[in-house]
Order: C-alpha cells, then sequence, then structure tokens
C-alpha cells in the first residue's frame, strides 16, 4: 500500500504537525508495511521536526515562482492566476465550460503525474477549507481528480462559506472525494446550511488525538529537560497566544484588545499563586508566516508580576510540547491544538474560541465547557473560569481521561477504515 498524505503545509504550525504525526502514528500501528510519503511546503523544516523524511509541494513552490515573477507581466499573470486558475482545474476535471482547453502549468501536469504512482492521497485534516484562505486549498484536490486516484480528506473543519467562488469548488470537491471526515459537527451544520454537498461526509475526530506518546523512544532534549525543572519548581499554567488577524475583523476586535484581557487572565493567575509559561504552536522557523512567541513576549508589558510569566523561546516539536503541557495544571490555549496536545497529554485545556472548530472539537470530547467565546476572554470573565476549573482539577482529570480515551478510540476506528478502503481499491 502505497500512501501519499498531503495538504498539511508545514510543521512549523505544531497544530499541523500534531495532526500529521498522529496519522502517521495509527497508520504505523494498523498498517505498519505501509509505503507512506508526506508532503509539506516547507519539507527541511518538517523533516527535522518530525524526524523523517518529508517531501517539497510542487503546487507550493509553482506559486511562490508566479508571485515572485517580475515586471508588469509578472503582476498580469499573478492576477490572472489568482482569478481564473482554479476555474480552469474544475473545467479540466469536469471535461465542461469554456475553460477547459485552457492550457494548465506544467507544474500541475507534473504534479498529476506524480500523484499517479500512489495508491490513495490523504489529505489530512485540520482548519484548511476556510473562505479565509482562499480557493487555491482546492488545488491538491483537483489534481488528484486529474490522476484518477481515491482521495480521502481525514479529520477536517471546513467552513465558514460566504464566498460564491469558494463554495462552488467546496461543493464539487467535497461531493466527489471518496470521504469527508469531519472531525467535530459544528462543521456539517455549516454545510447544510450552505447547501455544500454533504453525501460524503462521514463522522471522525482530529488526528492529534492519535499522537503516540513514545514513552519508550523519547529522549528530552535539553530544552525540554529545563521546562520541566522550571514547572517542577512551582504549579503552572500553560498558555498559547496568536496573533488574531485575519479573524479580528470577523470577531470585531483589536489584537490589542485581545492582548490586555489574555494578560488580566495572566495576571489574575499569577495572583491565585500558579507560574505562567507560555508555549508557542506557531513560531517563525523556515520563515513560517507565524511567530507566536512575539505575542507572548508583547504580552509582558501588561503584566503586574512578569517574573512569574516565562516565554518559551526554544523550537520545539509538538511531542516535546505535549510532555510540558502534560507537566502542567491546565492550559489555557487560543491555538486549538495546544489544548488538543494538552489533554492528549493529560492536562484539561481551555479553548479560547475564535472560530467554530474549538467548540465543535470540545463538544465532541463531551467537554463543551472547556471551550470558551472570545468574548468571554475580552468580557473579562474568562479569569474566574480558569480560576473554578483549577478548583475543580481532580474531577476534570477523570472526566478528561475517559473522554480522550474514547476520542482516541473513535480516530484509530476511523483511520483502520480508510486504510481497509484504500485496501479494497487496491
Amino acid at each position: 500500500m502505497k500512501l501519499l498524505i498531503l495538504g498539511n503545509h508545514t510543521c512549523g504550525n505544531r497544530g499541523d504537525s500534531a495532526i500529521l504525526r498522529g496519522l502517521l502514528d495509527a497508520i504505523n500501528t494498523l498498517e505498519p508495511d505501509a509505503d507512506v510519503d508526506v508532503m509539506s511546503r516547507y519539507p527541511v523544516s518538517s523533516s527535522w521536526l518530525l524526524d523523517r523524511p518529508v517531501m517539497g509541494d510542487p503546487l507550493y513552490s509553482q506559486m511562490k515562482q508566479h508571485n515572485n515573477a517580475a515586471g508588469v507581466m509578472g503582476r498580469v499573470k499573478k492576477l490572472l492566476r489568482r482569478r481564473y486558475q482554479h476555474q480552469v482545474l474544475l473545467s479540466r476535471v469536469t471535461d465542461s465550460g469554456k475553460l477547459r482547453n485552457i492550457a494548465i502549468a506544467q507544474g500541475f501536469t507534473d504534479f498529476v503525474r506524480l500523484l499517479s504512482g500512489y495508491d490513495a492521497i490523504i489529505q489530512v485534516g485540520g482548519s484548511f477549507f476556510v473562505d479565509l484562505y482562499g480557493v487555491p486549498q482546492f488545488e491538491h484536490a483537483l489534481c488528484t481528480f486529474m490522476a484518477k486516484k481515491p482521495l480521502y480528506m481525514v479529520g477536517h473543519s471546513v467552513g465558514p462559506f460566504q464566498q460564491p467562488q469558494f463554495n462552488q469548488l467546496a461543493n464539487y470537491v467535497f461531493g466527489h472525494c471518496d470521504a469527508l471526515i469531519l472531525r467535530e459537527s459544528v462543521s456539517l451544520n455549516m454545510m447544510k446550511r450552505s447547501d455544500i454537498d454533504t453525501s460524503k461526509v462521514e463522522q471522525g475526530v482530529d488526528t492529534a488525538w492519535l499522537v503516540d506518546h513514545h514513552e519508550s523512544d523519547f529522549i528530552a532534549s535539553y530544552a525540554v529537560q529545563h521546562w520541566l525543572q522550571v514547572i517542577a519548581q512551582k504549579k503552572t499554567v500553560a498558555v498559547t497566544l496568536r496573533e488574531l488577524a485575519p479573524f479580528d475583523k470577523r470577531l470585531g476586535t483589536t489584537q490589542q484588545a485581545y492582548e490586555k484581557a489574555f494578560a488580566d487572565v495572566v495576571n489574575r493567575i499569577i495572583d491565585d499563586g500558579y507560574q505562567v509559561v507560555a508555549l508557542s504552536t506557531c513560531t517563525g522557523i523556515d520563515s513560517y508566516n507565524k511567530d507566536d512567541r512575539m505575542v507572548a513576549l508583547n504580552l509582558r508589558k501588561y503584566l503586574r508580576d512578569p517574573s512569574k510569566y516565562h516565554v518559551v523561546m526554544d523550537e520545539l516539536n509538538d511531542l516535546e510540547m505535549g510532555k510540558i503541557l502534560g507537566a502542567s495544571e491546565l492550559t489555557v490555549g487560543t491555538r486549538l491544538h495546544s489544548a488538543i496536545i494538552s489533554m492528549n497529554f493529560g492536562t484539561p485545556a481551555i479553548a479560547i474560541n475564535y472560530e467554530h472548530k474549538s467548540a465543535g472539537i470540545m463538544q465532541q470530547l463531551g467537554m463543551p465547557e472547556m471551550a470558551v467565546d472570545i468574548r468571554h476572554l475580552l468580557d473579562g470573565s474568562l479569569g474566574a473560569m480558569v480560576s473554578d476549573t483549577l478548583g475543580q482539577l481532580p474531577a476534570v482529570n477523570e472526566r478528561l481521561a475517559q473522554a480522550v480515551t474514547a476520542e482516541r478510540a473513535t480516530g484509530m476506528k476511523m483511520v483502520q477504515s480508510v486504510l481497509a478502503r484504500i485496501g479494497e481499491v487496491k
């Protein structure tokens, strides 16, 4: 069985890394003889963070080349690509419409040829198909259809659907893949409200729940040893932050308001006798365009006692983060996957809901109260919720252990089902 996992564009986002690692760990457990290739926009850093070979994404390389083209003609080509390329690809796939005879870039043809060498393509999940991210998100799927290969979309959140062109692509791709396995039910409701084809939808889980703890082969680096020692000295609450853009306008808030409100939560946690460790699931490694450490550093200026607030500047992978979060008492995460990683390693987490995925994930886990709408951060009420959770940790931990065990079991069945179907086709 030869598989290609794509769509997970970088492990500079350790949430994406956990999604990918969990799927790989599950496949290795269920089908250890499978030949699995992984593709990423940033293969060097992704390979280092995952500790395994990773292929470069040729469509991303082609896009960068087109976007960096110089001169007037370069700008014209960039504009035309953004406006029409997805329509040309869709016309090729459906063999219909006026654009079907327009030549596509050589990179697409080469990519289709590459895909033809696999038994199936798995487009790994996450919050990937979001209208704000644009229609190029569907290019890999359309090329898979051109290669006439099975496409399984595993562990996704999808939507919102507020742009006609995005909706058109979503409706076609989601209706023609072999399976769209959602990690929560809120996305399904959004698809139904927007009349997006749901015929291939199945219910699944986020594959980050499937990350193995690697107890037998994990070797703690110097940085991990250091932070575990820091946490051992004082009860610790871990936090993750982010730059809210592009969601800030949709949320009707500002980055400054978010940071000040989060600082109030951190001040209260410190006043309650804890230290706070800020980890970052997104860093600027290998030119990744987000670095949450900068937001965490900026928070210092709003704190009354910054000596009890520690920003982790080390480049940790998602497994290393899991070990550190697992040693903490509680995680308060703006990044959803910091919450998932934390809970998978046994530490409860409150996920700040800035888009629907966090609420959906916690609802599916059976702990909906652990997803808190961002308005509760902005209006100052989150601090009391955090204190209340810290006061009930034994009961929360017991519920969490049962919920995570059930979610992992569901996730393994999900991956087993996909592998079985691929095996039948093969």
